[in-house]
């Protein structure tokens, strides 16, 4: 469903007939973060602009002079989570880092409350499935303030169950709908909401310590090849239209004229996990080396 979304927006935007076209590719924030890196040690600059699930990578490409200022139209009536201070980057959409379980398969007794009742050992033998910080943006993001929250033997007894891996926090709604895991100990709220609106048996938790607040921002890169089509088209992204699609999906977004779908959780009824981008940044690399460390993969 995740493509089907990006896909609505391509298409969308097509439609505008504006000279150029959106054509879809996705991937990864940490594989997509290290492409640019990548590219930009030889000095090759195809992007125009970078959206990842990962606030660090922002503050890390904007340290080394990257990026350019450039608020979207209307961006500036945004609240104050959606858009960075110094006007290098906007938030584009937002979601909540959470547990899920299929009603199926998990008796109403036993559905967590907490994110330490993840630990118990129940969970083990293949029930839980777990997405990996270095593909994901928000699974690197969401187990930092997790860390932060209850220290790294969290990392450690999770890691005991020996859950199933797999890329993304996206992958692991897919696991649950399916049944070949029971709970996930992080997946991304919109993707959840979406796939229980299509009467799918899983069921978000909201543990009563509070859940990671995920913001995916946007930028422009100074070295963008085509600087005048990446603000045309970031206008269009934080637009009503285009925002609106993105709260239909179940995601979160800045703009103060969007209509959420009734079964959505209002996001002042969360009570919401937040980190700086400056701190995600400093947490980025060690929350990944202590997860390919603890977890063998």
């Amino acid at each position: 469903d995740v493509y089907k979304r990006q896909q609505e927006l391509c298409n969308a935007f097509n439609a505008k007939k504006v000279g150029f076209d959106c054509v879809l590719h996705r991937s990864g924030s940490g594989k997509l973060f290290k492409r640019w890196l990548q590219e930009a040690k030889s000095n090759i600059f195809e992007a125009d602009i970078l959206h990842t699930s990962n606030s660090g990578h922002f503050v890390s490409l904007q340290k080394e002079g990257a990026l350019i200022k450039y608020r979207p139209k209307g961006a500036d009536r945004f609240p104050s989570t959606f858009k960075d201070a110094d006007g290098y980057w906007s938030v584009l959409r937002a979601f909540a880092y959470v547990p899920a379980y299929n009603k199926t398969k998990v008796k109403a007794g036993d559905v967590p409350t907490s994110w330490l009742d993840l630990l118990d050992p129940k969970w083990g033998g293949g029930k839980m499935v777990q997405a990996h910080p270095s593909y994901s943006g928000s699974v690197s993001v969401g187990m930092s303030m997790l860390v932060k929250k209850f220290g790294w033997e969290y990392m450690d007894k999770l890691a005991a169950l020996k859950p199933r891996i797999v890329q993304s926090a996206v992958d692991t709604t897919t696991y649950i709908v399916r049944g070949e895991s029971h709970v996930t100990s992080g997946s991304a709220s919109y993707n959840n909401f979406v796939a229980a609106q299509k009467g799918e048996p899983i069921v978000m938790i909201s543990p009563k310590e509070g859940v990671p607040f995920i913001t995916s921002p946007q930028a422009i890169f100074k070295k963008a090849p085509h600087p005048n089509a990446a603000k045309l088209f970031s206008d269009w992204l934080f637009s009503l239209e285009a925002q609106q699609i993105l709260a239909n999906r179940g995601l979160y977004v800045g703009h103060p004229d969007v209509k959420y779908p009734a079964a959505q959780i209002p996001l002042k009824k969360l009570k919401l996990m937040t980190m700086e981008p400056a701190e995600a940044k400093k947490m980025r690399k060690p929350v990944r080396k202590a997860f390919r460390e603890k977890f063998g993969v």
